[in-house]
């Protein structure tokens, strides 16, 4: 991780990812569970911040810029995602009633 936190990033990604299947597969998150809206904020924003608490942590990385600046470009594409999700979400439910 210390070498190149890029792959640690990635990694979070596919373990995210797979936890979403799991819980899918599950009915975790079906559309008559409670926890659907809950879930959304933590999957949009789980690994964002884990990737800026790298950044802040970890001083002796050698890819400091460039990871600062994708982790900027992590937060604001998560907070792109998280809006239109939430849109569709609410969208969603207007058109069952």
């Amino acid at each position: 991780m210390r070498n190149n936190p890029f792959i640690t990033v990635i990694l979070l990604f596919c373990i995210e990812i797979v936890l979403y299947n799991y819980m899918d597969y599950m009915n975790l998150i079906s559309s008559s569970s409670a926890y659907r809206g809950s879930l959304l904020p933590l999957f949009c924003f789980t690994v964002p911040a884990i990737s800026i608490l790298i950044s802040i942590l970890f001083d002796d990385m050698p890819y400091k810029k460039e990871f600062r600046y994708f982790c900027i470009f992590l937060a604001v594409v998560s907070i792109i995602t998280f809006i239109i999700f939430s849109y569709f979400a609410a969208l969603g439910k207007a058109y069952q009633h």
